[in-house]
């Protein structure tokens, strides 16, 4: 498995995560992928393991979730250190069709894009290209 390509999707829609993960595998082959349901459980691993630079990661994140929306979880996020945050590029991934989520997502200094579900093979590969 390639220690190049990481990337972490936080989706309380486990069949989300599902296609996101085929989406990654097809169009980038082996990845190392870490999926969660639980926002609060991505946050946690994150805490714990960027901490010790795991290396450049990519995270596409939901909007509407259930117990941590995707703002709330860009606030924790927001009070990590650094060194965790530079290590971690956010893109929301999400079916909002709502302007407002757009234009918070493009305000937030921790989030690099927004995109709408499902993941896209053509968006993805740019993505990937840019940041790694």
């Amino acid at each position: 498995m390639s220690e190049r390509l990481k990337y972490i999707l936080v989706d309380d829609d486990r069949l989300c995560n599902e296609i996101s993960t085929m989406i990654l595998e097809d169009a980038l082959g082996e990845v190392n992928i870490k999926a969660f349901t639980k926002p609060e459980e991505a946050l946690e691993f994150i805490e714990r393991e960027y901490a010790k630079n795991s290396g450049h990661t990519i995270l596409f994140l939901d909007i509407n979730m259930p117990k941590i929306n995707g703002w709330q979880f860009l606030e924790r996020y927001d009070k990590f250190s650094e060194q965790i945050k530079l290590q971690i590029n956010i893109y929301i991934l999400s079916s909002s069709i709502d302007r407002a989520d757009r234009n918070k997502a493009e305000a937030n200094k921790n989030v690099k894009g927004f995109i709408s579900k499902p993941l896209d093979i053509e968006i993805l590969t740019f993505i990937s290209e840019k940041e790694f």
